[in-house]
């Protein structure tokens, strides 16, 4: 997990300050994912990523591969690039941060991903 913690590290402060103490990376498969999406987001299909904020110590993060495999395919993107992406990803939803909110808060959230990314060379 220490590629986690090199991931934090270029996160913006006030998004470090928000996140738990502990981030444990949990890889699943396409139908987990597609139950765990179903659960949780009422969606019938399978997703790439998926966090739970469990308490201000602990939350997890759900990738799920085959998905993630699929959608670095389709982006012309590293199954490596992707991973990082959507692990990047997570960590701003466990910090509290939502794309869907609105139209700013989606280009906020970009934005934060795009810097993070570039400055681990992804």
């Amino acid at each position: 997990l220490s590629f986690s913690k090199e991931i934090v590290k270029h996160l913006p402060q006030t998004v470090r300050n928000k996140l738990p103490a502990q981030i444990a990376v949990v890889q699943v498969s396409a139908q987990e994912s597609l139950a765990l999406n179903r659960q949780y987001r009422k969606k019938r299909k399978p997703t790439n990523v998926l966090s739970f904020l469990y308490s201000p110590e602990y939350g997890e993060i759900i990738v799920c591969p085959a998905m993630i495999r699929v959608e670095a395919r389709a982006a012309g993107n590293t199954f490596h690039a992707q991973m990082t992406w959507m692990i990047v990803h997570g960590m701003l939803h466990l910090a509290g941060m939502h794309h869907e909110a609105s139209a700013k808060a989606e280009r906020e959230f970009e934005r934060i991903e795009q810097e993070v990314l570039r400055k681990i060379n992804i």
